[in-house]
């Protein structure tokens, strides 16, 4: 379960009136810390916070992130609503850019909904192409595009790109993988990396199968750690899933932080989940 103290939450805020970055303080960023099934995101609008498209960068990502301890943010996505279509930037909390995170855009689109950034259905420009996003019916269903690179790398190891490089580890139980260490020692193999032609790193999943779909636990780059959940892994795990155990979409997958939805239709992968708010800028200046 997610908890952030007000008062805490506060007292991390006004940490940033401290901070300046590229000659941008801190505390004139105007931001939504929200979640996507755990997935901790801070979604900063570009304009209310009077950021030029030369002040975003992964510099300024991290120290955003830095001051929060009631509960790990794992990145920022910076929302861009004077463009046509809006446009989503990433980063890692690390500062790392990511062409994509699938929780991330689940959270900007439910954000850009909400402040009529964008109708129930629209597109959302991102770093890996324009995808389709909606909150029709009040379920926030994000696409990722069609899973890609598919190889098998081993009888028990998958690689697939959905957004983001995923290597996905069949395991028998799940619960007992050691996901910091043994995802660190793959996202960090060089040679495996340089053979799936992603020297970045590889995202690494840890998938079995349940009752009900999958389960799985994820190694994130740029976190370095354990997320309750991924997005990108989600959908690539289902589509693992789907081509190698044969089971059908919708795939429901089980992760720390709840249960996903993961569809194929003719925007390719949709993903959907819990989503909400857990501090709000506007609300501490209010």
């Amino acid at each position: 379960m997610l908890i952030m103290d007000p008062q805490t939450t506060a007292s991390e805020y006004a940490e940033l009136a401290r901070a300046t970055v590229n000659s941008v303080p801190l505390d004139a960023c105007q931001f939504s810390i929200m979640h996507g099934n755990g997935n901790v995101i801070m979604v900063v609008d570009e304009a209310l916070s009077g950021l030029a498209e030369d002040d975003v960068g992964g510099v300024i990502a991290r120290e955003l992130c830095r001051p929060f301890r009631s509960v790990r943010v794992d990145g920022v996505a910076f929302v861009r609503s004077t463009t046509s279509p809006v446009r989503m930037t990433y980063f890692e909390r690390d500062g790392t850019h990511s062409q994509m995170c699938g929780n991330a855009l689940r959270c900007v689109t439910q954000y850009c909904q909400e402040r009529g950034y964008i109708s129930n259905e629209a597109v959302v420009a991102t770093d890996d192409g324009e995808k389709w996003v909606s909150t029709t019916g009040g379920t926030v269903r994000v696409a990722l595009g069609s899973g890609r690179e598919f190889r098998k790398v081993a009888d028990d190891r998958y690689f697939v790109f959905s957004g983001l490089p995923h290597l996905v580890v069949l395991v028998d139980d799940v619960a007992a993988v050691d996901v910091r260490a043994s995802g660190a020692t793959l996202r960090y193999d060089e040679r495996l990396c340089r053979m799936l032609d992603h020297p970045e790193g590889l995202h690494v999943d840890f998938m079995q199968r349940t009752p009900t779909g999958i389960g799985i636990r994820t190694y994130e780059v740029g976190v370095e750690d354990e997320t309750l959940a991924c997005g990108t892994g989600a959908a690539g795990s289902a589509f693992v899933a789907h081509r190698v155990w044969n089971l059908s979409y919708p795939v429901m997958v089980t992760v720390l932080g709840g249960e996903m939805r993961v569809e194929d239709g003719g925007h390719g992968l949709l993903i959907s989940g819990a989503t909400g708010h857990l501090f709000d800028t506007e609300h501490e200046r209010s």
